[in-house]
């Protein structure tokens, strides 16, 4: 079982809670011995415990020697102290020897018996161990009252000390429990909290593709509910699953001691609950495999609808969308209603059982009271010795319920662990040589095809840029502008051909040195809750507040943070969502350019500003970035027309290549491209006398 595997780093808490465990059971399944003994010997037999009193008359115990055997009238004589002035001999043996089943008492017990079976005329050979019991306890009551002691004092001292046992052994069951209980929730939550580390770790090694793969609503639900669900169970596999079994075979002992003869209706119902268990779980299992998934649904569709509320509103379509969600969630409900209701099945047979049980014991042990064989208090005893044992199992079906939600948790958690990323640290990772050449950035024949797809996206793409270069890359909608440029820090790896940086493969490049020189602004520049400053700093402590504030004088949004109430120290919402979009891409661009990269890849991140901003920012790139290649992904051709070097994608092919000049003369794709924004005079395509 996976669960099991959690537990591998806290072998030590979970041998401590055993050890409690064992300490608890035996503590609380005491108990009913000594709840026995109340009914039998401080009830029934008036506080005496066995056939040896702690006191006796010095000729009572001549004429009971009498009846003894030599050896055993020896050993008796000896367990008693001389006669004081009243003639009375105290027990000077000692408590092994007094208590019932010891030679001494039995022997005791034989003689007292046939002295009061003369004495009364009965037949002693014809009584069973249970009336040779109770007529030697009538003898020793017989004894203390010719002595003069008040019987009632006996009992309660006898009641008093036992109550007080019980007690005592209450008290070591609760501290057990409670140490048990801390130690478990303690154990629960750091085993939560590594899985959750972990798990979102290995998230964070993903790259796009497993990421699309399991869907971004799904890896939420498996690192928030599945790990909850993980927790929760794992709670109640230390303090009940572990208990349960301690406790059955701790009563089994103490049943086979007490040795009634009702062994029998243990298996009856041990073989009830299994079979009860055994149905229920079958048909529970494949719903909560379904229900993890529906859960997942209800996530994904919820996170849609969130994502998209403004077309939503846009287009009128709250009732349909909402009609979606309740789909799923009235999907998921009729799983949960199934299970649940399969589930309360569990404890009404559980019930019936332990009231069946019950019923054959009180049948069957009445009967074993009225033949003398046994007594009351044995039965009850017994009684609840079965009732701990039946419980046991009646607490790993009710454990029953959450297993198997937990076991698909923790498979869907497996699931993400050992998910290979398609983004692997290099085996042997390189680093350029210190005579290699900064900022250069080379394509060599790259191809790429996402995962399961069918053609390539990008095919046999070369180009070369250099620090205090601007390549720009433009090309119609789907054309694999954005993919190209993902190769770069490595957000896929491509499928043939090679991406290098300063001479060397960015397969080859350890991952974190390869992004930290690689400043990548996407489409859509996503800000971090916190502060501004927080934000353009997010590289870490290696962008100084001097880096941060030259990244937004070249990013344009100096202006607006000082024009904020609180300048840099301004809050920013999740996602960025109190600013407008030309103002999130201006402080994304800011970003990437304060750790002052070798490489900054702008994959369409102007879209969002005027002109005039658009033209400022383009002309402190080209001031300011010398040292820096730049690569710069665009839809407006006005962004790129200046830029050193012009790739022009068409269906992720290059159809052409050089400056805006030379790529207006030849290559038709970008010539459409230009004359669809700027007019004619503005491409510079109107000579003398107005022709072109």
């Amino acid at each position: 079982m996976r669960l099991i595997k959690l537990f591998r780093h806290h072998v030590s808490a979970l041998v401590a809670i055993v050890a409690l465990l064992i300490v608890q059971a035996t503590s609380e399944l005491a108990l009913p011995s000594y709840m026995s003994e109340i009914v039998d010997v401080g009830i029934q037999q008036g506080g005496i415990a066995s056939a040896v009193p702690d006191a006796m008359r010095a000729d009572t115990l001549a004429q009971l020697e009498r009846l003894m055997p030599a050896g055993d009238a020896t050993a008796v004589e000896a367990a008693f102290a001389p006669a004081d002035e009243a003639g009375v001999r105290a027990y000077q043996g000692s408590a092994a020897d007094a208590r019932e089943g010891s030679a001494l008492e039995a022997s005791l017990a034989r003689a007292e018996v046939q002295a009061l079976a003369a004495a009364t005329g009965q037949d002693a050979g014809q009584l069973t161990d249970t009336m040779t019991e109770q007529m030697a306890v009538q003898f020793v009551r017989a004894e203390y009252e010719a002595q003069g002691r008040d019987l009632a004092d006996v009992q309660y001292a006898y009641l008093g000390s036992t109550a007080a046992t019980m007690f005592a052994l209450c008290l070591v069951g609760l501290a057990c429990a409670v140490a048990v209980g801390a130690i478990a929730s303690r154990t629960a939550s750091t085993i939560a909290r590594d899985l959750r580390r972990d798990t979102f770790r290995k998230v964070m090694s993903f790259s796009p593709a497993e990421v699309n793969g399991f869907s971004q609503a799904s890896l939420i639900t498996r690192c928030t509910n599945d790990i909850q669900q993980l927790q929760m169970t794992a709670t109640l596999f230390m303090r009940m699953v572990l208990y349960a079994p301690i406790m059955g075979v701790v009563a089994v002992m103490r049943v086979v001691q007490t040795s009634t003869g009702l062994e029998w209706t243990i298996g009856v119902a041990v073989i009830s609950v299994c079979a009860v268990v055994g149905v229920l779980v079958g048909l529970t299992m494949p719903r909560f495999k379904r229900m993890q998934r529906l859960i997942d649904r209800v996530n994904l569709v919820a996170r849609e609808m969130l994502d998209g509320l403004m077309p939503i509103r846009a287009f009128g379509r709250q009732a349909h969308e909402l009609g979606r969600f309740d789909d799923a969630s009235r999907e998921l409900m009729e799983t949960q209603l199934f299970t649940n209701r399969s589930m309360s099945f569990m404890m009404p047979l559980m019930m019936l059982v332990m009231n069946c049980v019950t019923i054959l014991i009180v049948w069957f042990g009445a009967r074993g009271v009225s033949d003398g064989v046994m007594q009351v208090g044995d039965m009850m005893a017994f009684m609840s010795y079965t009732m701990q044992i039946v419980m046991a199992f009646m607490i790993l079906t009710m454990v029953a319920v959450m297993l198997p939600r937990a076991e698909v948790a923790a498979e869907r958690i497996d699931e993400v662990a050992t998910c290979e990323s398609s983004i692997r640290e290099p085996v042997r990772p390189e680093l350029p040589a210190a005579d290699a050449p900064r900022g250069e950035l080379s394509f060599s024949h790259v191809s790429f095809r996402y995962p399961d797809a069918d053609g390539e996206v990008v095919s046999d793409v070369s180009f070369t840029t250099r620090a205090g270069q601007m390549t720009g890359i433009i090309g119609s909608t789907g054309s694999g502008k954005s993919t190209l440029v993902q190769l770069i820090p490595r957000l896929y790896d491509v499928t043939a051909g090679s991406v290098a940086l300063d001479g060397v493969d960015v397969r080859a490049w350890p991952l974190g040195e390869l992004r930290r020189r690689i400043g990548y602004i996407p489409q859509q520049g996503r800000l971090f809750s916190g502060t501004i400053e927080c934000n353009v700093r997010f590289a870490g402590d290696s962008v100084s507040e001097a880096d941060a504030r030259r990244a937004a004088d070249i990013a344009q949004a100096t202006g607006f943070i000082e024009g904020c109430e609180g300048g840099w120290d301004s809050e920013v919402s999740q996602g960025g969502s109190n600013v407008s979009g030309g103002q999130r891409q201006r402080l994304a661009i800011a970003r990437a350019l304060a750790k002052r990269p070798e490489v900054a890849v702008f994959d369409d991140s102007f879209s969002a500003l005027d002109y005039k901003t658009d033209a400022a920012l383009r002309e402190a790139i080209a001031r300011e970035l010398t040292d820096t290649a730049v690569v710069v992904v665009a839809q407006r051709v006005a962004t790129i027309m200046h830029a050193h070097e012009i790739i022009v994608l068409d269906d992720g092919r290059v159809v052409g290549r050089g400056t805006h000049e030379e790529l207006l003369r030849s290559c038709p794709e970008y010539l459409e491209i230009a004359e669809s924004q700027l007019s004619a005079a503005e491409l510079g395509l109107v000579e003398e006398g107005g022709e072109r």
